[in-house]
């Protein structure tokens, strides 16, 4: 009997979201379509039928997720005229809360991170990553720019110094969180830490002589 167009669907995003659940378990690498398979409970053929193969799986898994790049992006392009540096910290901050309220968002960021090794096949993945990283860096560039503007950045970081140390800041704490999550809250020891280093940005220490006064 053949499937309708919502079966197929549905079958489709099992085998999705099978793939998401094993490839966080094991790696790609380690993975296989018959482990995929046999997680979400369907035939090898019904794969081959929805996916080529295990790449394109892959990019099927990554295109149906959000990117946190892509999560801040659109955040801070509906708040222009706010603060700067405190709209930097607070959308920081909703998707850390966001990423881990939600566990599949949480796997695929651990897959995509952790648990993949690129190769020349998936270049259409790490194209996106890409894009999503230079849009990112504009977006934290224009912020920290602004902020200069307005006298509101502290004088030791140009907008390019604090726009590289703040992504590091904000992926190395994701990165930490995913390899150790019991060791660090990512919504309060994150945020604590982000908002912390918003501060710095922001302060204007007094020059050396004046505090020597």
């Amino acid at each position: 009997m053949r499937k309708t167009k919502a079966e197929a669907e549905k079958t489709r995003d099992q085998i999705l979201d099978a793939a998401e659940r094993v490839f966080f378990e094991r790696g790609v690498a380690r993975s296989s379509l018959d482990d995929i398979a046999r997680a979400a409970g369907v035939t090898r053929g019904a794969v081959y039928w929805h996916f080529t193969n295990k790449v394109d799986l892959f990019l099927a898994m990554q295109e149906r997720a959000r990117l946190p790049q892509e999560e801040l992006c659109a955040c801070i392009a509906q708040c222009p005229d706010l603060d700067p540096l405190r709209e930097a910290g607070d959308r920081v901050c909703d998707i850390f809360r966001t990423i881990a309220s939600d566990e599949s968002q949480t796997r695929v960021l651990a897959i995509l991170l952790m648990r993949c090794e690129y190769t020349d096949e998936m270049a259409d993945a790490i194209r996106r990553q890409d894009e999503a990283d230079c849009s990112l860096d504009a977006q934290f560039g224009v912020l920290f720019a602004l902020a200069r503007e307005r006298g509101r950045l502290n004088a030791a970081f140009t907008p390019e110094l604090a726009q590289g140390a703040f992504r590091a800041l904000v992926f190395g704490l994701l990165r930490r969180w995913l390899e150790a999550p019991e060791d660090m809250d990512l919504t309060t020891r994150g945020c604590a830490i982000v908002q912390a280093f918003v501060a710095a940005l922001a302060s204007s220490p007094a020059p050396a002589q004046e505090a020597a006064a």
